[in-house]
């Protein structure tokens, strides 16, 4: 039992992390974080012509093609049906990167269920037997604070090299060349840099907070069950 119950809070250890960061980047594709973005005075405007109103439109859809549950290469019809004035309004370059990127989404979603299924099922299989629940709180602060420790890193590499952070993001997830645009591409100016910048400060920030709440939690609830077994 012993034995079972340290790689119950392995996992759930191992597994905070992952639910928290993948969660948030499920939960941020939200029309509603366009509509926040947008409406910023520091959001820079389009010197290519867009209005705010075209803007937040055609983001929109982009929005709903990476919420969508159908695979990429149907799904990415949203898109490449979309025309401003009477021309395509992506190229074919970003419509394969947009592919692309649904399908890290879609991983995405499938790992914060997993990861979320591991911690829940294992906190509750832990929390079940009175001889386990202190392990089971343990495994939750621990999650936290392995949470705090790499987001808290990643964090600070945002702040201090975002550029450099923003382009070893891209060439870790995505094929060369395949994610780099001209100023006057639709991708570049409907998410201009302030916005991923702003994105970035808010997927480390989110899950930190997530994190700092479970800890406080767990660390609550351990201390009260060493104070009533004394």
């Amino acid at each position: 039992m012993k034995r079972f119950a340290a790689v119950l809070v392995w996992l759930v250890t191992m597994a905070l992390p992952p639910f928290l960061g993948f969660a948030s980047i499920r939960l941020l594709i939200n029309p509603e974080l366009l509509k926040w973005e947008y409406g910023k005075a520091s959001f820079p405007p389009d010197r290519y012509g867009f209005t705010r109103e075209q803007r937040l439109e055609y983001a929109q859809v982009a929005v709903e093609f990476l919420a969508s549950p159908e695979r990429p290469e149907e799904a990415i019809r949203l898109l490449a049906e979309q025309t401003h004035n009477g021309e395509s309004l992506y190229n074919q370059r970003e419509l394969d990167h947009m592919v692309d990127t649904k399908r890290l989404i879609d991983i995405i979603r499938q790992g914060a269920w997993t990861a979320g299924l591991i911690v829940l099922a294992g906190t509750a299989l832990l929390a079940w037997r009175p001889e386990t629940r202190g392990a089971a709180w343990q495994a939750l602060l621990n999650g936290a604070l392995l949470t705090f420790g790499i987001l808290g890193g990643i964090l600070a590499y945002i702040l201090v090299g975002w550029r450099s952070f923003f382009t070893r993001f891209h060439q870790l997830l995505f094929p060369a060349g395949s994610w780099t645009f001209d100023y006057s591409e639709t991708l570049i100016r409907l998410f201009p840099e302030k916005f991923w910048f702003d994105v970035g400060l808010m997927l480390a920030i989110g899950p930190l907070a997530a994190a700092l709440a479970i800890g406080l939690m767990a660390r609550t609830l351990r201390r009260r069950r060493a104070s009533i077994k004394a």
